[in-house]
């Protein structure tokens, strides 16, 4: 007998181990066969041996030809919020190879037609109409008017070009803007935006300057075309 370690127990090995490890069986073991399966452990009770009790037989799966346990079988029926390991198209029970209604040729049960259609199906056919039923037309949507103030309004400011040449780089705020609308005789019309702190008379001579009016006649020329002033902090 060794004072120190023991010989594995496992029959072909016969390793002196050192440090051995005790099985729940009541023997000694190297490292490599110390686990159960390694040295066929005799403590572990394997379903093959248990004896067969009437009534206790799993439930097989319903594949053809398949003798493994459903897995509906090892879930009891009366656990609390328990699902069921069904299929969900032919309520069959099935092993996890065949859980799949495409690897056990599913086939789907008949659904019920719904309460509502075969109240419709009963109706027509006792109360059959002889006039068709009239839908409603649909209205086309009503486009917003085009003289919409607002819509008028937002369209002379994505127009409006700076009429001091000084404000081409400046990106002014809209409420910090006046706007002006000139029509001319021609039906020709332009839109140009100012500064609001500008005085009339400095808008004035911009606007002869843009029209390419002389000083001497510029004070006629309102009489020959249209101004209109819009405050674009409205919008």
């Amino acid at each position: 007998m060794l004072d120190i370690g023991s010989q594995c127990s496992h029959s072909p090995c016969k390793e002196i181990d050192f440090l051995p490890i005790y099985c729940r069986c009541q023997r000694y073991f190297c490292r490599a066969h110390s686990s159960a399966d390694a040295h066929g452990c005799t403590y572990i009770v394997r379903p093959t041996d248990l004896p067969s009790v009437p009534g206790s037989s799993l439930q097989r799966c319903a594949a053809v030809g398949c003798t493994k346990p459903s897995l509906e079988s090892f879930v009891h029926s009366d656990a609390e919020g328990r699902t069921p390991a069904k299929c969900s198209d032919c309520q069959g029970s099935f092993c996890a190879e065949h859980r799949h209604p495409q690897s056990h040729s599913c086939q789907t049960e008949p659904t019920e037609r719904p309460k509502n259609e075969a109240a419709r199906a009963l109706l027509a056919k006792n109360f059959p109409t002889t006039s068709k039923r009239k839908v409603p037309a649909s209205r086309a949507p009503t486009s917003r008017n085009s003289t919409d103030p607002a819509k008028l309004l937002m369209n002379m400011r994505h127009r409006a070009v700076p009429l001091d040449p000084r404000d081409k780089q400046t990106a002014l705020p809209p409420s910090d803007r006046l706007h002006i609308k000139l029509l001319c005789d021609d039906n020709k019309e332009m839109i140009f935006w100012v500064r609001k702190s500008l005085g009339t008379g400095r808008v004035l001579d911009l606007l002869a300057d843009r029209l390419g009016i002389s000083s001497e006649t510029a004070v006629c020329w309102p009489f020959t075309s249209s101004l209109c002033l819009t405050d674009s902090s409205s919008l």
